[in-house]
């Protein structure tokens, strides 16, 4: 499996962390484990929010020929704390990208933008990778994340869930999230190949399980019918409405279509003007003198400029 990597990359400045396996005796027979000579099982670049690491791992090996794990290598863990395996990218960044996406409603691409802007080399497909990362590692927190949801129903007397779905990649299945508003819990994340109403209702059938009796007040999505129909058939007494994302999306449509076509129509009308000389300060003062001397020959009306200068 390969979670939102990117070819190998290497930065000889790059601050080296040098983990080794925990373990110091082996568990089968006591005795002290070695890593002389031992090759690391682990070592790449990481990009994180703090720069970049060069991450290395060492294992430790049983040397008791009588033990029934001699030879076996047991490797380190602490690396993982810095990057999921198979990964070129810290855990800080998997959490900004869930982070982003779900509680700041930010766009892959969106985000891309923020990490770069913060120095980490990055494209949307692979924020995309590290999104779906990002809901794998959050699966195995759900009962933390449902003692949040259920203090959120208890403060304000029920839940409002929104679900959207995207195409990470651009093609193939579609990615759809579930989450809790009023907390910005996530609650579920599936890779939908056929998202049809059939199939969304499942998979939010299942959410609802794992809800169990906690009360639904709202339901927030964008316009997807085939979405529409499934929350509603789930949570048939929930009120549902448009998120105010899409909704002011939709609503501003008409207004962004104007305005990019009278950009192109200032960009093109702009293009055909002569272009500004770039011109030496005396070589500059020397022409608008020259202008005025002209002016005062004519006995032209002086312009505000021309009056400044004679000043």
């Amino acid at each position: 499996m390969t979670v939102g990597r990117r070819p190998k990359r290497r930065n000889p400045k790059a601050e080296r962390l040098t983990f080794v396996c925990e373990l110091e005796y082996c568990p089968e027979c006591g005795e002290r484990l070695s890593s002389e000579g031992i090759a690391a099982h682990s070592n790449k670049t990481v990009q994180t929010l703090d720069g970049d690491f060069y991450v290395v791992a060492y294992s430790r090996v049983c040397q008791n020929s009588e033990c029934s794990k001699f030879g076996t290598h047991f490797h380190a863990s602490g690396h993982l704390r810095v990057s999921p395996p198979y990964s070129t990218y810290g855990m800080d960044v998997v959490a900004f990208v869930g982070i982003q996406h779900d509680r700041e409603h930010k766009q892959f691409t969106e985000i891309e933008d923020l990490l770069n802007e913060r120095g980490v080399a990055i494209n949307d497909w692979s924020v995309g990778r590290l999104y779906r990362l990002f809901l794998a590692l959050v699966e195995g927190s759900w009962p933390q994340r449902r003692e949040r949801v259920a203090a959120a129903a208890a403060k304000h007397g029920g839940l409002i869930l929104m679900a959207d779905g995207l195409a990470p990649d651009g093609a193939g299945p579609q990615l759809y999230v579930l989450w809790e508003v009023l907390s910005g819990t996530p609650i579920s994340g599936m890779l939908i190949d056929q998202a049809d109403e059939t199939h969304l209702t499942d998979w939010l059938t299942d959410c609802r399980d794992l809800i169990g009796n906690l009360p639904v007040l709202a339901l927030l999505s964008d316009k997807e019918k085939a979405l529409v129909a499934a929350l509603r058939t789930v949570w048939s007494e929930a009120a549902h409405q448009l998120c105010q994302m899409h909704f002011m999306k939709n609503l501003s449509e008409p207004v962004h279509k104007a305005d990019r076509k009278l950009r192109q129509t200032m960009r093109d009308r702009l293009s055909s003007l002569p272009a500004v000389p770039d011109l030496e300060s005396k070589e500059a003062t020397a022409r608008i003198e020259h202008l005025v001397s002209e002016q005062d020959t004519r006995g032209e009306k002086k312009s505000p400029l021309t009056i400044q200068k004679r000043q």
